[in-house]
């Protein structure tokens, strides 16, 4: 499944996600509470439900394989443990990609539902990116700027762009 756009796409993801926690690791507990209309939950349960779902991805991706420390609970974790899951996500996706493994591969979801591969590892991509949308919406509807998260600051966050367009 090697091939260096998909991965790029892969790499903006991670970025994307270390990019948001650390901001969010300087907002307040009270600010991680907030919320709006149209969103996920607040701002600190969006950033769990990111990384868990890609921890499912990658629980079917692997056959099984749960992340270091095992499943998330339902409860809130704090955002440092939420910062070693993305970490541990980040080194998976990658390692997944890097594998020589059928693109096509029919994999059975907890939910029952057949998929090939490469729908879960598109899912990957755009349930993150949906769901940093919703928080970069809940800080814009409290009136805090968040962090850009874009692909062209992606770019020029590791030295293979300089565009500036926003």
């Amino acid at each position: 499944m090697t091939d260096a756009t998909l991965l790029r796409a892969i790499q903006h993801n991670n970025w994307a996600n270390q990019q948001l926690l650390d901001f969010c690791a300087n907002l307040t507990d009270e600010q991680r509470d907030w919320t709006s209309a149209g969103t996920y939950g607040s701002i600190h349960a969006c950033l769990q439900h990111i990384l868990g779902a890609e921890s499912g991805y990658l629980f079917s991706l692997t056959g099984g394989e749960l992340p270091p420390g095992g499943r998330l609970p339902e409860t809130l974790v704090p955002i440092d443990q939420l910062g070693a899951l993305a970490h541990s996500n980040a080194e998976r996706i990658e390692r997944v990609l890097a594998a020589e493994i059928e693109p096509e591969r029919k994999i059975t979801r907890p939910s029952g539902a057949i998929v090939p591969a490469t729908v879960i590892v598109a899912q990957f991509i755009h349930h993150g990116s949906d769901h940093r949308a919703h928080i970069g919406s809940i800080l814009g509807a409290h009136g805090v700027e968040g962090p850009n998260l874009d692909v062209w600051a992606f770019g020029r966050a590791i030295g293979v762009s300089t565009a500036a367009v926003r």
